[in-house]
């Protein structure tokens, strides 16, 4: 059983394969108006919510450990940082780090990784 992303940045998510993996998961906004498919769609649903909205992709990223997981966030947002100087790369990294602590203090991980102890035997 597959369970569903928990937000550790605005970007970035991880959530458990349920087995022995943490994969991320990336934050997309999805425009539904530019699918190809779309003005088909509304002709067969009049009511149907041109929104955009929000959803989680899996990313090509798994890892064994939660550590892993999360070290592995830090270097796409680190990649992704588009900032000037290294003062501003220390204080994305420092930002980012209180980020991913916060999220650690609301989310409880114990179901997963008792999963995962357990699968090692």
């Amino acid at each position: 059983m597959k369970t569903k992303p928990l937000p550790i940045t605005h970007n970035y998510a991880i959530k458990s394969d349920g087995i022995r993996n943490f994969q991320l998961c990336e934050r997309r906004l999805v425009d539904p108006t530019k699918s190809p498919k779309w003005a088909e769609k509304v002709a067969e649903n009049p009511d149907l919510d041109p929104a955009p909205y929000e959803k989680w992709v899996e990313v090509e990223s798994y890892h064994g450990r939660l550590e892993s997981a999360l070290n592995a966030i830090v270097v796409r947002e680190t990649l992704q940082f588009d900032g000037g100087t290294i003062e501003e790369l220390k204080a994305n990294l420092a930002s980012l780090h209180a980020v991913i602590a916060e999220s650690l203090k609301s989310h409880d991980f114990s179901a997963e990784i008792a999963r995962f102890k357990e699968s090692e035997g």
